[in-house]
Parts: structure tokens; C-alpha cells; sequence
């Protein structure tokens, strides 16, 4: 009976070792990707569509269109959200020749916008986009060059390639303080890689069905695995005295020793894209977008479970400001700050609760804000 067993055990394995096999030869021979038969290990939407790029990392293909929409903004990636506080998000959106948000292929632009999410926006209407609005606002083309996840070496690149040959009379640089310190230490490591040649087993590996199997199942747990959302949350009363429930995502403290060494070359580069822009006869206007926990932390109280009781805003933007100017003074700066806090004030929430992306009133106020500064400033 014992020796039965075993003998339908090993056969049990011995096929299960067989299916395997012959799953992977599939992936040897390059028959199948099993990253797009599984999906991908991320929550990034288009990281099957996506075009690679060895100084850009990616980008997205020319002439794309992508519609679809999700309920929940990306603090319910590692955290439990009720369903009441998740917004539904649609997106409709067309990329230009370049891969960038731009229903048509300009030729030239008065203005480029360079930046990461904030600019591309997608879940935004293209009337109500922060570069449509400042189109609207300053009477001039304004060519929207922003890419999500692109930090400041990724955006240099996107000026000298795509943004100076537009010939723009103005360059507005758009610095997210949540993440793009971090994207300058990420795109040392990814091109780091990128430079080594991709071995056989390598590519093969991530293409196997066992790396992405375990890659998904790993998503899985880690979904069911989240924490709850109190302790990234605050509560904020509204103008109507309704308690509203915001999400944060990004945290606040502390620059660490890898921040301001990411901060110092932010600035650099930063200076290396003025003398690029001035050279062409264009002004270089750098616009510092806080996140939300410095725009919100004032207006809510934090439950006992809340981690963000703990946190506190650090002088990133004044750093920021005095690096720049000391390496090159003829950078301007343009803090978003007082214009956002203002506006949660007056009532409006310039972002999303679940999301640390503002909101399309948040965009407007942005538009407004850099409208009244190169209006203000136009004469230099």
C-alpha cells in the first residue's frame, strides 16, 4: 500500500516537473513572454505598452490612445481603503508623435512643460489639464511634456531631445517633492543596469513562467496582506462641517545624506538646463509641487493609529531654492505651497483624498499660479 502511494507521488511529480519543463521551453526558445501572459509584477498600467529607452528608461509608443478606468488612488496599493473614500478614476487620453500628451504633433510651443505625473495627468480631461489651462491663460501653445515617472535626469533629457527643438520662448520645469529626489538615485541604478549586457538566462528569467508566477502570487499576498489605511490617514472638516477622511502616501520628515546628495544634483542639472535654455533665447522657470501632507497637515487631525501624528515637514523647498541659486541665480523659482494651502482654505481640495496627485482643481490653481508669475515677471 506504502509502496503505491509513493509510486503515485513521484508520478505526480515527475508530471508536474514535465508540464513545468515544457512551460519553460516555451520561454527558452522565445515562444512566449509569460510577463504578458501572466501580467506584469507592478501596478504600472502601461508596462506592457510602454516603448524602452535607454536615457528616458521608457516612454510611451507614438501615436497611442489608452481608456480605461480604476476605483481607488495609489495609497490603496499598500493599504485598505473603504470603498466610500476610493475615488473612480477615467482616463480618455491620445499621445502625440513623441509619446507625450498632446492630441496633435506640434511643430513648435511659446511654452514646454516638463515633468512627471503631475503634468501627464491622465486621469484628467485634456480641457482641464494644468498645460491646457495655462495654454487658455497665457494665449500661446503650450506643449505638454510630462511623463509619469520621470525624475530631473529623465526630464533633462526630455528638454534637449524634445523641448528645446520646439523652440519655446518659456521652459516651466515641474519638481514633485514626494518622489523625484528618489528618481534621481533610481535612475543611476536602472541605466547602471541597463548598460550591462543583457545575458540569455537573464532575459530568460524574466520571462519565464516561474519568475512571473512567483511574482504574482506575491502581488496577490501582498493585497490581502495590506494595512489598514488609518495609519497613512488624517480627517480635515470641510466648508459644510462634513469630516472628510484624506490618504497620504508619501511621507515627511528628514532629508536623509541620499536626499541631499539627490538634491545637490537636481541643482546642477538644473543649471546645466538654463544655460541649454538661455542659449536658445529661453527662460527657466523651476516650480516646486509640495506634496499633500505639506499642503494638508495643518487642516486634519491625525487618529492614534495615524503614522503622520509623527511626521513633520522638512525645508526641502527653501534648500532647494538656495542650491539652485548659488549654482545659477538666473533659475526662477516658483513655490506652489501658499497658492494650494490657500485654496484648501477657500474650500477647495486641490488633491485627490485617496491619491497624492492633485486633483483637476489643483491643476487650476497651478495653471492660475504660474500664469500670475510669468505674467508678473514677463518684463525681465
Amino acid at each position: 500500500m506504502k509502496s503505491g502511494n509513493a509510486r503515485r507521488a513521484l508520478l505526480v511529480l515527475l508530471s508536474f516537473i514535465f508540464a513545468l519543463f515544457l512551460l519553460e521551453f516555451l520561454a527558452l526558445i522565445k515562444a512566449v513572454n509569460y510577463e504578458h501572459v501572466i501580467g506584469p509584477s507592478s501596478y504600472d498600467l502601461f508596462a506592457k505598452t510602454n516603448k524602452g529607452d535607454p536615457e528616458l528608461l521608457h516612454v510611451h509608443p507614438p501615436h497611442s490612445h489608452f481608456s480605461g478606468e480604476f476605483r481607488g488612488g495609489n495609497i490603496t496599493t499598500g493599504y485598505r481603503v473603504p470603498p466610500s473614500d476610493m475615488t473612480l478614476y477615467r482616463w480618455d487620453v491620445n499621445y502625440d508623435q513623441n509619446g507625450f500628451r498632446n492630441d496633435t504633433d506640434l511643430k513648435s510651443a511659446d511654452i514646454v512643460v516638463i515633468g512627471d505625473s503631475f503634468v501627464e495627468d491622465m486621469t484628467t480631461p485634456t480641457p482641464r489639464l494644468m498645460t491646457s489651462l495655462l495654454g487658455n491663460l497665457q494665449g500661446k501653445v503650450v506643449a505638454n511634456l510630462g511623463q509619469y515617472g520621470y525624475g530631473p535626469l529623465e526630464e533633462q533629457a526630455v528638454l534637449r531631445r524634445y523641448g528645446l527643438p520646439l523652440q519655446p520662448r518659456t521652459v516651466v520645469w515641474m519638481f514633485y517633492e514626494g518622489n523625484d529626489l528618489g528618481d534621481v538615485v533610481h535612475y543611476h541604478k536602472a541605466t547602471a543596469e541597463l548598460r550591462r549586457l543583457p545575458s540569455f538566462w537573464r532575459t530568460f528569467w524574466h520571462h519565464s513562467f516561474t519568475f512571473n508566477a512567483l511574482a504574482q502570487i506575491y502581488v496577490q499576498f501582498k493585497r490581502i496582506s495590506k494595512p489598514s489605511g488609518v495609519k497613512r490617514s488624517g480627517v480635515m472638516q470641510t466648508p459644510g462641517g462634513d469630516k472628510l477622511t484624506v490618504y497620504f502616501v508619501y511621507p515627511s520628515g528628514p532629508l536623509s545624506k541620499t536626499d541631499l546628495g539627490a538634491l545637490d544634483e537636481t541643482a546642477h542639472t538644473l543649471a546645466a538646463a538654463r544655460s541649454l535654455s538661455a542659449a536658445q533665447g529661453a527662460r527657466l522657470l523651476f516650480v516646486f509641487i509640495p506634496t499633500k501632507f505639506r499642503v494638508f497637515h495643518e487642516f486634519c487631525q491625525f487618529p492614534p493609529q495615524s503614522e503622520c501624528r509623527n511626521w513633520a515637514v522638512n525645508d526641502m523647498p527653501e534648500r532647494l531654492e538656495t542650491a539652485m541659486r548659488s549654482i545659477s541665480p538666473e533659475i526662477e523659482f516658483l513655490n506652489l505651497t501658499p497658492k494650494l494651502i490657500d485654496g484648501v482654505k477657500s474650500g477647495v481640495l486641490p488633491f485627490h483624498v485617496d491619491d497624492d496627485h492633485w486633483s483637476p482643481e489643483g491643476g487650476k490653481i497651478a495653471a492660475d499660479a504660474i500664469n500670475d508669475y510669468l505674467v508678473s515677471t514677463q518684463k525681465r
